[in-house]
């Protein structure tokens, strides 16, 4: 049998591309239209489900005269791009390479749309992450940067609490000391009434100062221990302080780490949605 019998007419191979391109079309996973043409007209086309409300019925019509499958006719070569809404009704991405019979002749074109709106969908929605993104880790930001700033508030206040502790103390010691005054006046006091009494009459002013300076101790002592239960009482509270303070500090600290933990979330989430924006621009 010679070569030239066994040749397909240019017919039958745009039919064989036009069944296999069929099988292609199923294959695909993402909403696709495969179109063929022969050097003037579109020959076949099909189309998904939801291609079909949206896309022009091209068969046995002449294409255009200018964009890919001219391009592809006249080069030879694969052509590649955008295809705007209006030309077929909906925005596409395209890719035509021509046909060859087996004399290497230019018999037709096979164009394979990908519809964009899986990949707008897949961009907005990289783009809303990616705001979103930016906007959390702003106000992680400022969170992080008000959780340190109340940590180191907090251990301002601790170390003033820590002062006035230290000066209450100073003021027990004192208080100690004018009691430890006020008991002697005391003494001396009464040792006075005492030596006044032995000096009958000619005591008796004595016996008046003597009984003045009893008095005043005794009011002195009783004033010492009143102070001293309201330093006590403030002690306590300032204790109290100290250890709530200790806490809240704990807490900031504790904040400011977890802030910058997610602030680091963040970030990674952002780079991914940066990741899936470029493999949507290849879709």
């Amino acid at each position: 049998m010679k070569d030239n019998e066994c040749k397909m007419t240019d017919e039958q191979l745009l039919e064989l591309v036009a069944e296999i391109s069929s099988l292609f079309h199923q294959l695909i996973p993402v909403s696709n239209t495969i179109t063929l043409t022969d050097r003037e007209k579109f020959t076949h086309q099909f189309m998904g489900e939801e291609a079909k409300k949206h896309t022009v019925y091209l068969v046995g019509k002449p294409f255009p005269s200018h964009g890919f499958i001219p391009k592809a006719i006249k080069s030879g070569m694969l052509q590649r791009g955008i295809v705007a809404k209006g030309e077929y009704g909906v925005a596409f991405k395209n890719q035509t390479i021509p046909v060859k019979n087996h004399d290497g002749n230019i018999i037709g074109t096979v164009t394979l749309a990908l519809s964009l709106k899986n990949q707008n969908d897949l961009k907005e929605a990289t783009d809303s992450i990616s705001s979103s993104a930016e906007q959390l880790a702003a106000a992680t930001e400022e969170i992080a940067s008000a959780a340190n700033s109340l940590s180191s508030s907090v251990s301002e206040v601790l170390g003033q609490t820590g002062e006035i502790m230290k000066l209450i103390e100073q003021t027990n010691s004192i208080l100690d000391f004018v009691n430890n005054v006020a008991t002697n006046s005391k003494l001396l006091g009464l040792n006075a009434a005492i030596e006044a009494a032995r000096a009958g009459d000619s005591g008796r002013g004595f016996a008046v100062v003597a009984d003045e300076i009893r008095k005043m101790a005794e009011n002195s002592a009783k004033s010492v221990n009143e102070t001293k239960k309201i330093i006590s009482s403030i002690n306590e509270k300032i204790n109290h302080l100290f250890h709530v303070t200790q806490e809240l500090s704990g807490i900031a600290q504790t904040q400011a780490a977890t802030t910058e933990e997610i602030s680091a979330s963040i970030q990674n989430l952002a780079q991914v949605s940066q990741t899936v924006r470029k493999i949507s621009d290849i879709i």
